[in-house]
């Protein structure tokens, strides 16, 4: 497990039903790829960790890869190990978007 984190890659934002051959396909250009990690499980945000044989390889992709559009999706790539969130996904971040819901019923007991 020694230089782990030096080889691998945290990749962000990809679409809900990717797959990991998906995930292959898009960063087997840049070098030997020994594990991919992908977690994309009921209730989580897509993610992968990528590890690559040379962490020479591994900054290759992140210059890439980094604000490529796939999809509908633009991703985020960089170096490094699990996301700020843990091992569930990453942590909210603020940003100038925001959702507003309406028209739910008021619980019980509430008013």
């Amino acid at each position: 497990m020694l230089g782990w984190a030096d080889e691998r890659i945290y990749v962000v934002n990809l679409p809900t039903n990717v797959r990991e051959k998906d995930v292959e396909d898009l960063f087997y250009k840049y070098g030997r790829i020994r594990k991919i990690e992908l977690k994309n499980g009921h209730c989580l945000v897509p993610f992968a960790l990528v590890r690559f044989e040379d962490p020479r390889d591994a900054e290759d992709a992140v210059y890439g890869r980094n604000s490529y559009d796939y999809g509908q999706c633009r991703l985020r790539v960089d170096r490094g190990g699990w996301p700020r969130g843990g091992r569930n996904g990453p942590s909210a971040r603020r940003s100038d978007f925001r959702v507003l819901v309406s028209g739910l019923p008021q619980a019980a007991g509430r008013t």
